[in-house]
């Protein structure tokens, strides 16, 4: 069945969306109005809502956290570059603006996984479990805007995230973490002038060098030598996303999700050693070959979307990002990825699948007795596919993207791409990934049953993500994030059938899901926050 809905409803509806956060989604809860916005808001009261925290002394918080409203400032950028009322872009700009000028310390910005801003107070709030900690973890946020809102802050910014987070610039050596401690002493070199030697991967450090920080730093690096013209970052960035191709296992390409191995404190070592490497002694285990099915993913659909589309944005000196990429995409379509089943398998990089070992002791990957699992290869996946046959033209990842397309009952995108797909245009799904992929094989084919195939997906976006003008998580939930993807897809949808898909920015792999607490305030959705600034 056709969809009943002109292309002009997926805009009305997002710019319902916009205009009712507009309305009511602003900061009016401490004792002067900002530009900030609220993470989530209650659709019954029309207002934030609010965190309870465990100690009943402490009164009730509202949250901003700019990490998590990234693909709203998108969103609102594209709004206005669609429909030419600067009102959208012009909120984005102040609350970044804001924040820029505001919501700092150390040049980092009380932003992440770990930190976070209490509009109540007009003061950072931290995960106690972690102290008063910087992480981004594929967050990927929106440099364009923010350089736009204050160009000099941006770039110290920037320059803050690298200083503050790398640990050894030789081989360049980082942690997830980043001191948010006014009393800290700060680097005040500029990082590009330090020097890189390189070196053997798997060394012993003292931080985490996951892929998700790594690409967040090498996607700010990359940035900013776009958006400054300084080729100085772009080099650093590069060098750090090739520590993790140096990772690669020689006989089956497949990279590991860190380059390094950490000495925790206490004296505990490597996690996948320790908790695996009895078990599996006639494999080399170590935490940076040892990936459960949620890193793989992150590897392939985060990561490396992000990769893919910064090579794009970059043009030929993002070449060799975007084929670093690829080249992961085939990798792990090759070892990791079941065509029968339609599943994404933990695994080894040596290519051992893990789906079903049952460990021995507890550790960092799981209990002793719970089986590692595969899980369900999910439209994120099938775009990330999609993107990289479109900027490869790879064959193979055409065949992958069919595969998960047909795992997800989306239909047939066709064996190859000069046949005719047979997309199921009764499909259920209104998973906002389906359009981007969908979008991304129109882009490569050209072929219109795409583009109908992704609007059969944004009406059912509309009818099941919506509550009024809201887009909500679920509806036994009465709440709407700012950062959602759903409103986001729609607009490049509409652009897309209107040929106008050069005016909405990208999606490049970033989404947060936001750190409010749960709504019977009992407490936070991960582990406690603390408001008064320790840890």
């Amino acid at each position: 069945m056709k969809s009943s809905h002109t292309p002009d409803r997926y805009l009305q509806a997002v710019r319902s969306f916009a205009d009712r956060i507009l309305e009511c989604g602003r900061d009016v809860y401490g004792k002067e109005p900002t530009p900030l916005f609220v993470d989530v808001l209650d659709l019954e009261m029309r207002q934030a809502v609010k965190w309870r925290p465990a100690d009943p002394k402490v009164g009730e918080r509202v949250l901003s956290n700019q990490a998590y409203q990234q693909v709203f400032f998108r969103m609102l950028d594209g709004l206005t570059r669609l429909t030419g009322e600067e009102i959208y872009k012009q909120a984005a700009i102040d609350a970044t603006r804001y924040a820029l000028k505001n919501l700092r310390s150390n040049g980092l910005i009380y932003w992440g996984g770990h930190a976070t801003w209490d509009l109540t107070a007009g003061a950072p709030g931290f995960a106690a479990m972690k102290g008063t900690q910087h992480e981004l973890k594929c967050v990927f946020p929106y440099y364009e805007l923010m350089h736009e809102a204050d160009a000099d802050e941006t770039q110290r910014y920037i320059e803050a995230f690298w200083n503050i987070h790398v640990i050894e610039w030789l081989n360049l050596e980082f942690s997830r973490h980043g001191s948010l401690g006014k009393d800290e002493q700060v680097p005040t070199t500029v990082p590009w002038d330090n020097t890189y030697k390189g070196g053997p991967v798997f060394f012993v450090g003292k931080g985490l060098t996951f892929i998700n920080t790594g690409t967040d730093l090498s996607y700010a690096a990359a940035m900013l030598s776009r958006l400054s013209g300084d080729p100085r970052p772009l080099v650093w960035a590069k060098r750090l996303a090739h520590r993790y191709v140096e990772t690669r296992n020689v006989q089956t390409d497949l990279g590991g999700y860190q380059f390094s191995i950490s000495q925790l404190p206490g004296g505990r070592g490597d996690r996948a050693r320790d908790q695996f490497g009895d078990q599996l002694r006639t494999h080399y285990v170590i935490e940076p070959v040892f990936l459960n099915s949620r890193q793989v993913r992150t590897v392939l659909a985060s990561a490396g979307a992000c990769k893919m589309k910064l090579g794009e944005i970059l043009g030929e000196e993002g070449r060799d990002l975007c084929q670093w990429a690829v080249e992961d995409l085939v990798a792990y379509g090759k070892h990791s990825y079941d065509e029968a089943d339609n599943v994404v398998h933990p695994m080894l990089t040596d290519g051992l699948r893990l789906t079903g070992l049952v460990p021995e002791k507890s550790g960092y990957f799981g209990p002793a007795g719970k089986p590692l699992a595969a899980a369900p290869a999910d439209p994120a996946l099938f775009w990330a596919y999609a993107l990289g046959y479109r900027l490869s033209g790879d064959p193979f990842l055409w065949r992958i993207a069919r595969s998960i397309a047909r795992g997800n009952d989306l239909g047939d995108i066709g064996a190859s791409p000069g046949d005719t797909p047979s997309m199921d245009l009764s499909c259920e799904s209104s998973d906002a990934h389906c359009i981007f992929g969908a979008i991304e094989l129109h882009r490569a084919t050209g072929n219109p049953a795409f583009l109908e195939f992704a609007q059969r997906i944004g009406d059912s976006i509309l009818v099941e993500c919506r509550q009024g003008d809201f887009f909500v998580s679920g509806r036994n939930r009465p709440v709407a994030r700012l950062d959602n993807i759903e409103s986001f897809a729609l607009l490049h949808l509409y652009a897309a059938l209107r040929d106008k898909t050069d005016r909405v920015p990208d999606h490049v792999g970033g989404f947060g899901t936001y750190w409010g607490g749960r709504r019977d305030g009992k407490r936070e959705r991960r582990q406690e926050i603390l408001f008064d600034g320790t840890a």
